[in-house]
């Protein structure tokens, strides 16, 4: 199920370009003196942020109990 009002392609380019932009910054922050610290710091929010999108999404697949069982 697609949007008609959405550009898909438009929103993939970004992605791209954001996906990139990271990297680059993970590069950066790799050869930094303190980099092991941003590091860890950036890896646990990512971390985070990733298992409370897959806890989300999950809760919508779920089923709805039937709760008028006697």
């Amino acid at each position: 199920m697609t949007n008609p009002h959405i550009d898909e392609n438009a929103l993939y380019e970004k992605r791209q370009q954001l996906r990139q932009e990271c990297h680059q910054l993970i590069e950066r922050i790799f050869y930094h003196r303190n980099g092991l610290k941003l590091l860890e710091g950036a890896a646990s929010y990512l971390r985070t942020f990733a298992e409370y999108k897959a806890n989300r999404n999950a809760s919508y697949r779920r089923k709805p109990e039937n709760n008028n069982q006697n």
